[in-house]
């Protein structure tokens, strides 16, 4: 009996458990027997070629780095994927979750938010193949608008698209580091201090990120919220 493939999206602040999500999803195909690709972009360098839970009770799950959306659809034919990843822990591995001479029928795809809008299109391409698919990553950027996808200048596609054309959300808050409280919000410092709001929306130096509720996420410089308050 035909199924309809899963169309699913985790999304979130920093530190609300995302990446987990994934790992997650990733278990409980493998335990089900189920083949499947998890991808991460290679612009995302902090877990090398894992997508890695903060919760060390979670496996690693090795992931094949692209630099663009349309890198995936190709890899699901080829059966030449590359070299296993070394890990430290105990971790999933590719030749585990893709036994040789089986097809995906499912894929993983972590920090969306840092591929391009071509995304769209891959993601129904997918759907209409049969092959279900899961995706995590922060919905807003340090300014409380929605990400910008990597080519949003020349497309104006945020995260909101990518949420929208999901059939089933999940989304996730994390605690407030200054106060506990619930955080939907990711703070950006710079030196200590809230980034302004023209700061760039990927900084790469010495920044730090935490997730913080209503009351205690500023962003300076904010058009709206300045006149808000």
């Amino acid at each position: 009996m035909y199924e309809e493939p899963h169309l699913e999206i985790c999304y979130g602040p920093m530190k609300s458990g995302k990446s987990r999500y994934l790992v997650q999803k990733a278990e409980a195909l493998f335990a089900a027997g189920i083949p499947f690709l998890a991808f991460k972009p290679r612009q995302d360098t902090r877990d090398g070629c894992f997508i890695r839970s903060r919760d060390s009770l979670c496996r690693d799950i090795q992931a094949l780095g692209i630099d663009t959306a349309a890198e995936i659809l190709p890899l699901l034919q080829t059966r030449d994927l590359g070299k296993e990843c070394d890990s430290e822990q105990d971790a999933l591995h590719l030749h585990q979750y893709l036994p040789a001479g089986s097809l995906p029928q499912a894929c993983l795809i972590d920090e969306v938010f840092l591929l391009d809008s071509g995304l769209l299109a891959v993601i129904r391409q997918l759907s209409e193949r049969g092959i279900s698919v899961y995706l995590s990553g922060l919905d807003r950027d340090f300014r409380r608008e929605y990400f910008p996808l990597r080519d949003y200048a020349q497309t104006g596609v945020t995260m909101q698209a990518l949420i929208e054309i999901c059939k089933s959300h999940q989304p996730l808050h994390a605690s407030c580091e200054a106060c506990g409280a619930d955080a939907p919000f990711t703070q950006r410092l710079v030196n200590g201090q809230p980034a302004h709001y023209t700061s760039p929306t990927v900084l790469i130096g010495d920044e730090e990120y935490q997730p913080r509720c209503k009351a205690h996420h500023e962003v300076v410089g904010h058009p709206q919220l300045s006149l808000a308050s």
